[in-house]
């Protein structure tokens, strides 16, 4: 939506803080070159079918070399028994230890225990022996491991059951995974603070604060809420950028953005922003008639303009009406000149991801791997040739991640 405008109170050079983890803290997690896999069950699975986490963490990177795997598997367990296909639990564990080795990883992000939460206090001694016994071999690999708590189940209207039940046993998990990620040094993620936080901003925007499909399983729209949440938690830094012009001084301050080619009259600003990060993508659908949260946002600040009303001009469209008045005081914008680009990024991660879910989880595994494979096992050649393909799509979104200049335009109106 080009004409979002809002007034805005800001101070350049300032910072957003962010809450659980330090700024230096979070800038460690993800170094240059590091391969970050997700690993879980049908919340990390679903994930990729839109991927805003992905996009949104790549966006906050853009000059670090960072690749990512899901490894999440629909109705698993930490002891990887979804993975088992024909065979026993101890063959899924071994199947998942071999799938995560295969992607070497530098950080994990694991989030497990939604399914066993089912048996309640009765399978607590047992999850917290499966979960050690991953922990082994993902620390076995990396040190850097990040453990999301499972989401509680969402409360939907009737003929949908109430979740209370379900919830009280989660919490026991809840609690034992925060103690065990303590015990070893670990950061942990609570989801149940994500999606409170997510549903707190949804809320602000007038926007509905439903999350899930059906109480416990996230769409398009719960994931895309979520993002900012976890990479905020994950990654800390935010794509939000600001720029403060004096007309009178021709100084500028700015914060997140490079600015080049200043032109100042009384009656006009003008000049090229390049962005450090790209903004987070737009939701997948906006009701109509719904405000969309504006994150990541632009702040610009015109000093020593003459009176009178003013348009906001990026590379030659308008994108706000204002005025000298509002401009001095701030307005912040949605990014939304730079949305196609961040949208043909988060398409390419998708891609991408559908490439590397058949190379390591081929449909017909069972004729190419398995018992069956004496009649079409020949065709196993061909998985591997899922690599450079996978590949190419990470080149392409290596091209895509990098922000594009911007000229923008303050124009006084007649």
């Amino acid at each position: 939506c080009f004409r979002n405008l809002v007034l805005a109170t800001f101070c350049v050079g300032t910072l957003i803080p962010m809450s659980g983890r330090s700024q230096e803290a979070a800038e460690q997690l993800f170094q240059d070159g590091d391969r970050i896999v997700f690993l879980g069950a049908t919340f990390i699975e679903r994930m990729q079918e839109a991927d805003y986490l992905e996009t949104e963490l790549i966006c906050r990177f853009p000059k670090r070399n960072l690749t990512f795997r899901n490894l999440g598997w629909s109705g698993d367990t930490v002891g990887g028994i979804s993975r088992a296909v024909f065979g026993s639990p101890a063959d899924g564990f071994a199947r998942l230890k071999k799938d995560l080795k295969g992607t070497q990883p530098s950080v994990v992000v694991l989030c497990y225990g939604g399914n066993e939460a089912y048996s309640g206090a009765e399978g607590l001694q047992g999850f917290e022996k499966d979960t050690a016994a991953l922990l082994d071999t993902v620390e076995s690999l990396t040190r850097r491991i990040v453990i999301l708590t499972p989401p509680f189940q969402e409360r939907r209207p009737a003929p949908l059951p109430s979740p209370a039940e379900y919830n009280e046993r989660l919490k026991l998990y809840v609690e034992s995974l925060r103690r065990i990620g303590k015990d070893r040094g670990h950061q942990v993620i609570e989801l149940a603070r994500v999606v409170q936080s997510a549903r707190q901003s949804l809320a602000l925007s007038g926007q509905q604060a439903v999350l899930t499909e059906n109480g416990i399983h996230f769409g398009d729209r719960g994931y895309w809420a979520l993002a900012p949440e976890i990479a905020k938690a994950l990654a800390g830094r935010s794509s939000s950028w600001s720029v403060a012009v004096d007309a009178k001084s021709n100084k500028v301050e700015v914060q997140a953005v490079e600015v080049s080619g200043l032109k100042v009259t009384p009656d006009r600003v003008g000049f090229t922003a390049l962005s450090q990060r790209l903004p987070a993508a737009m939701p997948p659908q906006n009701a109509k008639g719904q405000s969309v949260p504006l994150r990541d946002t632009r702040y610009l600040k015109v000093e020593g303009l003459r009176a009178g009303k003013y348009q906001i001009h990026v590379d030659g469209k308008t994108v706000a009406d204002t005025t000298a008045k509002q401009l001095a005081a701030g307005v912040k914008l949605a990014g939304s000149w730079e949305q196609g680009q961040v949208d043909s990024l988060r398409k390419q991660i998708v891609a991408k991801n559908k490439l590397y879910f058949h190379r390591y989880r081929p449909q017909n595994e069972t004729y190419l791997f398995l018992f069956r494979k004496r009649e079409q096992g020949n065709n196993a050649v061909e998985i591997p040739q899922f690599d450079p393909l996978v590949e190419a799509a990470e080149k392409e979104i290596a091209l895509l991640k990098k922000p594009k200049a911007h000229r923008i335009d303050v124009i006084r109106q007649k």
